[in-house]
This record gives structure tokens, C-alpha cells and sequence, in this order.
């Protein structure tokens, strides 16, 4: 039997940037050896240099048959938002140690290409890897070049997933000549008559939005007690200024997450009123987390 057909993404709530796509043909090309016996290797675990898919993609048509189970058939889909994220950073893969690697996504209804790269979801933040898809498997596969004691086999998979997705890893990429980590820049293609305005403490990605959906004067969150928090953002919304309350929003969560499920209902009326049921639908998912550190 020959390679499985182009993979028809069924992982994320948008089209899947070519890159990834790209990297998941490559392992299902691998996934079937000359006898078309399954052989997971490419989509086993390799934390030691690259990542794990966060979820498993579904068979190709005409494929179904030569997976292990109904799980891999269909697909296995668990979306959900790490702790310390908000759901404007969509993950798809993680590293085994509560680090996801994923896009920032802040306006999915742009319906953009490709998103910028980051790691996120061990601590509050997120640390920016690649300008794109591209861009940020090749500061994985360089890491895993940094590693000490990698395997020959790995090594030589590093190669070829460079050489077959015509990237260019180095060791010393990401890093500068005293050692420290190379900073990337949060870069959004903001489209005319929009904005993108930071959030206060850094820990986020801002908001991306139309201009009239934010307050003439610039962002002046300054904490406050949690009603005074709900209730301005609240006028916020009734006001039509949706993007000014969700920086609102997501300060306040940067700032104790604790509060979420308190914001949450403010927080998926701003989505709803930015025109974003994608990302009030990833909101949901973070309540089981919080709701145990509820007050």
C-alpha cells in the first residue's frame, strides 16, 4: 500500500498552519512500514528533542483499518487551555513537564495563515519562540541539538525532519554569544483601522481588536478589589468597549487567578460581543480547573 493521502486537519478550531500540517504527513508517511503495519515511532514521545502532539490526528480515508484502536481512528481531540493561559494561546504539543507549545491566536476571526509560536502554560506567560509555524520548529529542533547525551537515532530524526521540512537548526540558534536565551518579540499583523494593546504586567498577549472596540484613553488597570473589577468591566461591555474590558478581564487574572470563575461570565460576553464564539468556547474549558480555587 502506498503513503496515507495529504492529511485533512481535524485538530484545531482553524485551519492548521502547513507547517504542522506538513509535519504531520511526515509521520503518518512514517507510521506504515513495507508490510502497512502501524509503527508509531515518529508520533511516539520525543520529549528529549521536539514535542508531543497534543492530540492525536485522525486517520486518513482508506487508513482506518491499520490503527491499533477507535481512539486513533477518529482521532483523539482534548482540547483545553493550560493552567496560567488564557484562550487566546492555542497548544498543539507539550513537552512533558506541564510546558505546552503552541500559536497565539488572539483574533481567530481574522482567519489568519499562520500565528507567532510560543511555550506556555508552567507559569504565567508566554515566552515567544518563532515568528510562525516554521520559525518556531526550528527553535525546537535547535534545542534539541543542545542537549546532552542525545541519542544517535534522535539525532539523525532531527536531521531528516530538517532536511524534509527544509529548516536549519543549530545549537547556538536562540541563544546569544553570553548564553541567555534570545528574546522574540510578540509581532501581530495588526489590520488597518485596529489595535493591539499589551496587557499591564506582561503576563499575557494583549488584545487584538477593532479600534472602536476600545476606550479612547489608553489602559490604566490598576487592580482593585474584585467588585469594583466586575463592575467596571461590566460598564465597559454595556458601553460598547468589549476589547478595553477583556484587558480588564485578563489583568485581573493575571493578577489572581483565582478570581477566573468570577470572570468568567463577563469574560465570554466580551468574546461573544469581539465576534469570537471560538475562544468562549476554549473559555469553558478552563472552569473544572478553577473551580476548586473558587473563595
Amino acid at each position: 500500500m502506498t503513503a496515507p493521502p495529504p492529511w485533512v486537519d481535524d485538530l484545531f478550531p482553524f485551519p492548521t498552519p502547513p507547517g504542522l500540517a506538513r509535519l504531520v504527513d511526515i509521520a503518518w508517511a512514517d507510521a506504515f512500514t513495507d508490510e502497512d503495519e502501524y509503527d508509531e515511532a515518529l508520533l511516539a514521545t520525543h520529549y528529549d528533542f521536539m514535542f508531543d502532539l497534543e492530540a492525536a490526528p485522525g486517520a486518513p480515508d482508506g487508513w482506518e483499518y491499520a490503527y491499533p484502536g477507535p481512539s486513533l481512528t477518529k482521532g483523539v481531540r482534548q482540547d483545553h487551555v493550560p493552567m496560567f493561559a488564557t484562550p487566546e494561546l492555542v497548544q498543539f504539543g507539550h513537552l512533558g513537564n506541564g510546558t505546552c507549545v503552541g500559536w497565539v491566536v488572539p483574533a481567530p476571526e481574522l482567519r489568519g495563515t499562520d500565528h507567532p509560536v510560543a511555550l506556555f502554560g508552567q507559569e504565567p506567560g508566554a515566552r515567544i519562540i518563532g515568528a510562525d509555524t516554521r520559525a518556531g520548529l526550528e527553535w525546537m529542533l535547535s534545542l534539541g541539538l543542545r542537549k546532552k547525551n542525545l541519542r544517535d537515532d534522535d539525532r539523525a530524526l532531527i536531521a531528516r525532519l530538517a532536511t524534509e521540512l527544509d529548516l536549519h537548526p543549530t545549537p547556538e540558534h536562540g541563544i546569544t554569544p553570553d548564553g541567555f536565551d534570545t528574546i522574540v518579540p510578540l509581532e501581530l499583523t495588526v489590520p488597518a483601522g485596529w489595535r493591539h494593546e499589551p496587557d499591564v504586567n506582561g503576563a499575557g498577549v494583549g488584545v487584538l481588536a477593532p479600534a472602536g472596540a476600545f476606550t479612547d484613553r489608553g489602559h490604566m488597570y490598576a487592580g482593585g478589589c474584585l467588585d469594583e473589577i466586575l463592575a467596571h468591566t461590566d460598564r465597559l461591555l454595556d458601553t460598547g468597549y468589549p476589547a478595553t474590558a477583556l484587558l480588564e478581564l485578563t489583568d485581573a487574572f493575571h493578577d489572581d487567578h483565582d478570581r477566573f470563575t468570577h470572570l468568567h461570565p463577563l469574560w465570554a460576553r466580551a468574546y461573544h460581543d469581539l465576534d469570537r464564539p471560538q475562544l468562549a468556547t476554549r473559555l469553558e474549558t478552563m472552569l473544572p480547573m478553577y473551580a476548586p480555587l473558587q473563595h
